[in-house]
């Protein structure tokens, strides 16, 4: 695409003409500096695992000497300008977000307990269909198990016990974004309601 100094001028004019002005509310800003915090944290290790390390100036030419960044510091030793901006990226998504009409929800209890209950419900049917039975004490030379019981029976006396459901779910929705570059488009909650999340 042929670019030159006058279609950066109007590209600098459209971008500042109209931004995206949807205020957060706290809950989504403080999201926004998790995210912040998370984005840091991942380009720092990206950049080590290229070989850099901290110094006081940037260095990209290993020929100069040893890789370097100013910016190889924990977060809370970031400048405040640093800040703001990886902040401001983490607002800009979500109020693009937010433009395009997405709702924010509680990914775990509407979502991935959803998943959970699946997973615990096969795990379960294939115990049965095993032999197992339930018993308030797992005994597994006997198959006994105290988790063959509903999921939001388990949900509420051994949450513990969840965790791996709920990881699991968690861990395929990551994996099929970060292989496949594909994402569960859910376009009714109503027809994906947390029937299975304990809440």
């Amino acid at each position: 695409m042929f670019f030159n100094e006058q279609t950066a001028i109007r590209y600098a004019a459209k971008v500042t003409h109209k931004p995206v002005s949807i205020d957060l509310d706290p809950e989504l800003s403080a999201i926004a500096e998790h995210q912040a915090r998370a984005s840091h944290e991942g380009w720092m290790a990206g950049k080590k695992a290229k070989g850099y390390v901290y110094g006081p100036v940037t260095n990209d030419d290993p020929e100069k000497g040893p890789l370097t960044n100013p910016l190889l510091v924990p977060y809370d030793e970031l400048d405040d300008a640093t800040k703001q901006s990886n902040i401001a990226n983490a607002v800009a998504v979500i109020k693009i977000l937010r433009d395009k009409g997405c709702t924010f929800v509680n990914f775990t209890q509407m979502i991935l307990y959803p998943l959970a209950k699946q997973i615990h419900d096969e795990w379960a049917r294939e115990k049965i269909n095993a032999g197992w039975k339930w018993g308030p004490v797992t005994d597994k030379a006997n198959k006994i198990h105290r988790d063959l019981v509903p999921f939001e029976v388990l949900a509420t006396t051994y949450p513990e016990d969840i965790a791996y459901d709920v990881d699991t779910a968690r861990q395929v929705i990551i994996k099929m974004i970060t292989d496949n570059d594909v994402f569960p488009l859910i376009t009714s909650l109503a027809s994906f309601n947390a029937e299975g999340s304990p809440a």
